[in-house]
This record gives structure tokens, sequence and C-alpha cells, in this order.
């Protein structure tokens, strides 16, 4: 998503990011399940979606000069299998964004969806921000 960024200070709740959407092949899940020592049983698992999903989102905005981002926190909730070599699609809404002095955190809600339209998972994400 390089080009399609957008600054952190315009990210406002009800901000909507615009859909991702990418496929997730064979050698992409395989990297994940060597990562996590896994297996993928022709299924993609919920987590490596969920990974994929926010490494789309930590290229889409752009944060202030010296500001480090941390993954915080996530619920999810898994609702479908999803094949390996089939396209998702990733909604994002900014859901809160609250700022205490030098740290800021930023709630995105999520909502994926396979190539039939039919959501897949949904769930927060929370993202801690400091200089």
């Amino acid at each position: 998503m390089q080009g399609n960024t957008v600054n952190y200070e315009e990210l406002v709740p009800g901000y909507k990011f615009p859909p991702t959407s990418y496929e997730l092949s064979t050698s992409l899940v395989a990297k994940y399940i060597q990562a996590v020592n896994s297996a993928a049983d022709g299924f993609v698992p919920p987590l490596a979606i969920t990974a994929c999903v926010i490494a789309a989102m930590a290229g889409s905005f752009s944060l202030p000069p010296n500001t480090v981002a941390i993954h915080a926190s996530q619920e999810l909730e898994f609702l479908k299998l999803v094949p390996i070599g089939s396209t998702i699609e990733c909604h994002t809404i900014v859901a809160q964004k609250v700022t205490r002095g030098k740290m800021s955190m930023l709630i995105l809600e999520l909502e994926i969806f396979d190539q039939d339209k039919e959501k897949v998972q949904s769930g927060k994400t929370t993202i801690a921000l400091t200089t």
C-alpha cells in the first residue's frame, strides 16, 4: 500500500481505510508455517491472515518522526476456514484514538472477507505509539 498512506494525525474515530485485498498464496502461507513451526492442512492458519492484515495496516499510515509503534493487543473472532490460495479483503476502521502525553493508542476494527464475500474474521487490534 505504499503511496496510499495517510498521516497519523488524519486518523480519527470513524476513519475508514481503503479496503485491501491479497492472495494467501502457498508460498506466503509456507513462510508463516515455517516461522511458527506449524501445519496448514490445506487451510490458512487464522493467525496468518491476521498477521497479513496487521502488516498491511502498518504500511497504510505514516507516523510522526521518532515515533515507535508496538502491536499491543488483539481480540479476534474466527468465523470460517480459508483455503490456501484464496483471496481475502480487509476492511478497517479507526475505532478509537487516545493520546495521553507522549503515549497514544490506536484501536482498529477489522472485518475480513473471503473471495465469496463471506466474513471469515472480525476483531480489534490495538497499536501503542510512543515518542
